[in-house]
């Protein structure tokens, strides 16, 4: 019995040991000849079924996988109606090609012995001009095989350099943001071998139309991961201008099978529309070319400045409205109290956050400044025991994000203006402008008195943050830590009048200390009451802040965002500080379409408290959402799995579980991009591919996609290619020899060959004779060479002239 495979077109031979395919042999029955008519081995229609079911088998590959029936790990049989239907069978020199090797396999028979007398003679030379014919078909065959080998060596070369091209226009995407120009016409590879091909490349290939498939392939990719992770969140980002017109950044926050959470850039939103228009093509644009539905929404952030606060605000509402189970929550990176202030619809108060951003983003990028500004600060605070260290703590990281940003601005407002007067003439040219225009918008009563606002309010509300993000210590007391806030909020707007003498106080003295003039506000100067300046502050600043806060506290805290993130109580940490005892009326109201399996949830939060009161004493407790949706069972338990899920797809909750930084890297991505880019430069579609580099798609696909469209690039790459080979040529003297064309008069005598049946033993001495003056010529080249010390330069043509 053999130990390949006996269909025509199949390579597959088992060896050794291995049995990663089975063989099954042909059946005794009437379906053998079924199987070498599917198989084509007519060859072998003479032969009985007991031979072919002894000395024939046939590969798994060629079968369905519901005809086998696997008994164990290692064994498997076919189903007694077994029928091989799944060949690939390509040209008929294939066919022919395989036929003959094959045949080389098939188990020999003894021929029977003829006698040669003079009565056999005529025979015996019979039968040598057969075997002489046969010869010849084979040896025409071996010529089409090499002919399509080469054909197909040719396409697989030229797809290969497809596919570095691609490879490289896709690393420049990224490069590009560098300084890198992805519209150079230099050709791609420092090979002079590989200039011919990559000027085809440049000139033929349109790098946008890449950018477009790669998109096509990345989309693919995200739906299939959104597909599996079923709920979502939506994530609005600033407004920025990119292909000539103001977009809004669309991405989405999802949780993978393996439970890390994931951010993908899905598309832009123009601006130039309404918030009802804005909404009907928000829903059209995930639906109809994302495939996903709003009822497994989860959550919904944005963070839009300027005049598109309104606009957005009016969006939110829209979709909270139409979808209650979507939750409002603060948008990344900002603290809950910072996100609010941001995106309230007042321009003097987002001016004074962009200012705040600003000096930020200032001392990050001039080392010098900052170090100039920590000597300062020691020089202010150095009389009060402890307030240097503080400060110096509180402008490390991120500080504009978190929660004390505005009293951390004041607190270093004096120390950093007296930095820029001192350091402004020591700067690069583009620095030095970049703090002249701050320094004005610093040096004013209306920044100072809208600072010193902003830090006494938001931190009735700052307490909040920690609920949202996830942390359980806080979160367990979510309902009284709310009604908290709330009752402090409507402290300050009962004793207003109080609250904010002191805070035009303080405002004023720093105002003095600072040299900066008390007035009114820019846009108030036209107003010609006689209202006090105290009165104007509470009345247009204080009052409206306060009443702000209450609206959006009351819109972010909702029902249902109380009762997502009571879902924490699942965590095995929290169960641990309350005796492993889950509080039933803390999850009892989770909302059926979150559940996986709704009928055995009960039953289901027993057996979650009895695995973790179990394994408390033998192994560290998670801690978070997303390290409680790694444990290795955590499937066990689909609705527990289910409601972390969803938890974890609020976009508020921290993605500190993430190891590899790739969630917090996309939003960095697309921040880099709009950078480094230029208005004028910018793509959607370069956006996409640079901003979702870590979408892992098939270059090879990439490639096929693009060959199926422009079926001429790749003949045009096959034929430079042959092209090429063809002018290697080697030049003595005058006369020129091409190891080449020995090839095609190889080929030509073997043609002739088979039309005036030459014997095989003379092909034989022209086949060496041709092959050992390519090698001598060869030879004498290189001797030439050595012997005048010439370079051999070679030419554009390919050539080495002697």
């Amino acid at each position: 019995m053999t130990d390949c495979c006996a269909a025509a077109n199949c390579d597959y031979q088992q060896r050794g040991s291995e049995k990663t395919t089975p063989l099954f042999s042909f059946p005794l029955d009437p379906d053998c000849k079924q199987w070498l008519d599917n198989c084509h081995r007519q060859d072998l229609a003479s032969e009985p079924p007991e031979q072919l079911h002894k000395l024939y088998r046939l590969c798994a590959k060629h079968f369905e996988p519901s005809m086998i029936s696997h008994q164990s790990a290692s064994s498997c049989v076919l189903k007694e109606d077994a029928v091989p239907t799944i060949f690939d069978f390509k040209a008929s020199v294939n066919n022919q090609s395989t036929y003959s090797r094959k045949r080389a396999r098939d188990p020999v028979k003894d021929a029977t012995a003829v006698k040669k007398t003079k009565g056999t003679v005529a025979a015996s030379i019979l039968t040598e001009e057969t075997k002489e014919a046969c010869g010849e078909n084979s040896a025409a065959a071996e010529l089409q095989k090499e002919n399509q080998t080469q054909e197909d060596v040719a396409t697989s070369k030229a797809k290969e350099t497809l596919k570095v091209y691609f490879k490289e226009i896709l690393a420049l995407t990224g490069f590009s943001i560098n300084g890198a120009n992805i519209n150079a016409d230099e050709p791609i590879g420092g090979a002079r071998g590989q200039q011919a091909l990559s000027r085809i490349c440049l000139e033929k290939i349109d790098k946008k139309e890449i950018l477009q498939f790669s998109e096509g392939l990345m989309r693919e990719e995200i739906q299939n991961s959104l597909r599996l992770a079923r709920f979502f969140s939506i994530l609005l980002q600033d407004v920025t201008r990119i292909e000539g017109k103001e977009q809004i950044p669309v991405f989405i926050r999802s949780v993978t099978v393996a439970g890390f959470p994931q951010k993908h850039l899905i598309g832009f939103l123009p601006c130039d529309m309404d918030g009802e228009n804005l909404f009907y093509m928000l829903l059209s644009e995930l639906r109809n070319k994302w495939g996903l539905r709003m009822e497994h929404c989860r959550g919904l952030t944005y963070l839009v400045t300027g005049s598109m606060c309104q606009k957005m605000r009016d969006l939110t509402c829209r979709i909270l409205q139409e979808f209650p189970q979507v939750v409002l929550s603060p948008s990344d990176p900002y603290a809950f109290n910072i996100w609010i202030i941001r995106c309230m619809p007042v321009p003097s108060i987002q001016t004074v956050a962009d200012a705040v951003e600003e000096v930020a983003l200032l001392l990050r990028r001039t080392p010098e400044l900052c170090k100039r500004l920590e000597g300062k600060i020691q020089m202010t605070y150095g009389h009060i025991k402890g307030e240097v260290d503080r400060v110096k703590a509180a402008i490390s990281g991120n500080w504009e994000y978190g929660t004390d940003a505005f009293q951390t601005m004041l607190d270093i407002l004096e120390p950093f203006l007296n930095c820029i007067n001192e350091i402004i003439s020591k700067v690069d040219e583009d620095t030095a402008e970049q703090m002249a225009k701050l320094k004005p918008v610093l040096k004013n009563f209306n920044f100072i008195m809208t600072l010193v606002v902003l830090k006494n309010t938001l931190c009735c509300v700052s307490i909040l943050n920690s609920s949202l993000r996830g942390i359980i210590s806080i979160s367990s007391t979510l309902q009284y830590t709310i009604s908290n806030a709330l009752k402090l909020v409507s402290k300050y707007q009962q004793e207003l009048a109080i609250f904010h003498r002191k805070w035009f106080s303080d405002a004023v003295g720093r105002a003095k200390k600072l040299g900066v003039e008390v007035t009114k506000p820019e846009m108030a100067q036209g107003d010609t009451s006689e209202t006090p300046l105290e009165d104007f502050y509470r009345e247009t600043l204080g009052r409206p802040i306060l009443q702000y806060l209450v609206a959006e506290v009351k819109r972010v805290f909702s029902t249902e965002m109380v009762r997502i993130l009571r879902w924490l109580s699942l965590v095995p940490s929290y169960m641990a500080d309350h005796n492993f005892s889950i509080r039933r009326d803390k999850v009892a109201d989770a909302n059926l379409n979150n559940l996986a399996r709704p009928d055995t949830f009960y039953e289901e939060l027993g057996c979650w408290e009895v695995k973790w009161r179990h394994a408390s004493k033998r192994r560290i407790l998670p801690t978070t959402v997303f390290a409680t949706l790694k444990i290795p069972d955590i499937g066990f338990y689909p609705n527990v799995q289910s409601l972390l899920r969803v938890l974890g797809t609020v976009p508020c909750v921290n993605a500190e579980a993430d190891v590899y930084g790739q969630y917090h890297m996309v939003l960095e991505r697309c921040h880099s991009y709009l950078r480094a880019t230029p208005e004028d430069q910018r793509q959607c579609s370069m956006a996409y591919v640079y901003v979702n580099q870590d979408v892992h798609f098939s270059v090879e696909q990439l490639v096929e996609s693009y060959v199926q469209k422009h079926p001429d690039i790749l003949q045009l790459l096959q034929m430079v290619r042959t092209e090429k080979i063809s002018r290697l040529t080697f030049i003595s003297g005058d006369a020129i020899i091409n190891p080449e064309m020995m090839f095609v008069f190889y080929r030509m005598m073997i043609q002739k060959r088979s039309l005036h049946k030459v014997r095989s033993s003379s092909y034989l001495l022209f086949h060496r004779a041709v092959f050992a003056v390519k090698h001598i010529v060869i030879q004498l080249c290189t001797i030439q060479l050595n012997v005048n010390g010439r370079s051999g330069k070679m030419q554009n043509e390919g050539c080495i002239k002697l």
